[in-house]
Formats: C-alpha cells, structure tokens, sequence
C-alpha cells in the first residue's frame, strides 16, 4: 500500500473546518474505518513533536493548534469557522454559564437548536437534562480553542457588556428619546 491514503487523511483534516468521522475518512480515503484509525495513529504519532496534533471530538477527528501554543497564535485567526449566530450562542452561554436551553431560545429564538447541535458536535459544550430544558455548559474544548480560561472570557464578555450598557445610557442622556 502507498502512502497516498495516509496523505488524503491528513489533507482532508487539514482542510476541513470541522471535525470528520472515521466512516467519511474511510470514504474519502479508500480504505476501511480501521485503517483509518490506524493512520490518524500514525500521523498522531508524527505531529508529536510539532505546533499542531489531531484530537478527537464527538463527531470525529480534526487538526488544530496545541493547547500550550494557542495562548501565543489565536490572534491570528478571526475563528471564522465559527458562524455569527453560533459566537453569539458561546457568548450567552459563557455570560449565563451554565445557561438553559430555553433562555437561549427565549433570546435567540428556534435557529439556537441548530447553533447547540454543532457546538456539541465540536465537543465545545455539553447538555445535561434539567427539568423541561437542557443545562448548557462549556468543556475544556472550549477552552481549547479559544486559548484561554472559561473566567478569562466570561470577564472579556462582561466588560463588553458594560461597555455597551455604558453608550446606551450616554446616548439616553444626548437625546431622551433614544431607546
């Protein structure tokens, strides 16, 4: 056998924005889903000593930066795989932290299921049954990839907050008619 399998695997983790399954590596691959397995191995293997690692999620593999390194690089990525409504989503989350389900519908309305499903796909959050609804919690995956402490964000994410609090009441002050 050729390293060419071996070489689409890597290519497809490296290109891809988000996590892919061991069965549509298989796919792209040409291989069976235990040769994969035992390829993601060996490029695990490899990137052992390098800036990046293949990690497992939820919904599949995926390459990103190692944790110790991030802190120093993510301000070189706008995170943009990461939609609008989904940032959104985390920031409520982290600012409630743990948040429900229904507070997140009740400010973001029907679309957040879908928001929910892909950052639990991503292995960022996690639900827990509560009552009627769903806890929503961040994990270390969060962290992860963000680059930092869940209370380092949370503080980022309050001050913005008051920043803006802080213009609303300004702009009520200039012209009292301002909402």
């Amino acid at each position: 056998m050729t390293d060419k399998p071996k070489k689409l695997v890597e290519a497809s983790l490296f290109l891809s924005q988000n996590p892919i399954s061991a069965k549509s590596l298989a796919q792209i691959a040409g291989v069976g889903e235990k040769e994969v397995e035992k390829l993601v191995g060996e490029l695990r293997t490899e990137y052992a000593d390098r800036g990046i690692e293949i990690v497992q999620t939820p919904s599949g593999w995926q390459i990103h930066v190692k944790t110790e390194l991030i802190g120093k690089v993510s301000h070189l990525s706008p995170y943009s795989d990461l939609s609008e409504g989904v940032l959104k989503t985390l920031a409520l989350i982290v600012y409630k932290h743990p948040a429900t389900q229904s507070y997140l519908v009740k400010m973001q309305g029907n679309k957040v299921y879908n928001y929910i499903k892909k950052l639990e796909g991503r292995g960022m959050i996690k639900t827990q049954k509560k009552g009627r609804t769903k806890e929503i919690s961040v994990t270390q995956e969060f962290e992860n990839y963000f680059g930092t402490t869940l209370d380092n964000i949370k503080k980022k994410v309050e001050e913005q907050i008051t920043e803006i609090k802080e213009k609303q009441a300004k702009a009520k002050k200039v012209d009292p008619n301002a909402k």
